[in-house]
């Protein structure tokens, strides 16, 4: 998950219906089987701008982290205890970035377009956003920018710096253009912040992560 600096954000960690009387908790570590609670649905279920509340209805809980800084990059466990010194876990990355986030994946269909929203601090409400293509981020060439060439072949970008967020909209997809984009902004001469985002054109249904993309743009 990718987030701004000073944003927060809420995780949802899902379980079966034998565990809802488990307690549920949430830890960072790069490993699972070491990981530390920093809050628990026993206690304590609020710690440094962290919360924890679990829903039995609906069989999941979910953890709250507000005021990130870039420090609180770095893996995260949902965790279930199921007895003494025994628990169930899965991992969540989370990214904290400076000026700009994304979704860190959306899976389309091939022939199908996907938009993908990018939001950005106040401060860069005036400068030039663009979208491009590469693994590293040193090595990528703008292909749209707000300034210039807003459009190209199958790919555009617009800018609604009302509700500070840039979408790029990529049509007509095929399996070759599955691989990393970054939402980028130019914040001086030479220097520009960005976020990464993996896109997979694939044939079956999309994910749940393109769900969450098309979420982000109507928010």
């Amino acid at each position: 998950m990718s987030v701004q600096s000073g944003g927060s954000v809420t995780i949802p960690c899902f379980y079966e219906d034998s565990y809802k009387t488990r307690v549920k908790y949430w830890c960072r570590e790069s490993d699972g089987s070491s990981c530390s609670p920093i809050v628990r649905t026993d206690s304590p279920q609020r710690k440094d701008g962290v919360s924890i509340r679990d829903n039995l209805t609906k069989q999941v809980f979910t953890v709250t982290m507000n005021n990130l800084t870039a420090g609180d990059s770095g893996y995260y466990w949902c965790g279930v205890e199921i007895s003494r010194g025994s628990a169930v876990v899965a991992w969540v990355y989370l990214s904290v970035t400076q000026g700009v986030s994304t979704v860190s994946r959306a899976t389309v269909q091939s022939g199908g377009s996907v938009t993908i929203p990018c939001p950005y601090d106040d401060k860069y409400k005036t400068s030039v956003k663009y979208w491009c293509r590469g693994s590293d981020w040193s090595s990528c060439s703008p292909i749209v920018r707000t300034d210039s060439s807003q459009k190209k072949d199958e790919v555009s970008i617009s800018d609604d710096s009302k509700k500070q967020v840039f979408n790029v909209t990529m049509n007509n997809l095929t399996a070759g253009d599955s691989g990393y984009y970054w939402c980028g902004v130019d914040t001086s001469r030479g220097s520009a912040v960005g976020t990464r985002v993996y896109l997979s054109v694939t044939e079956g249904k999309m994910s749940v992560r393109q769900t969450v993309a098309n979420e982000m743009l109507s928010m």
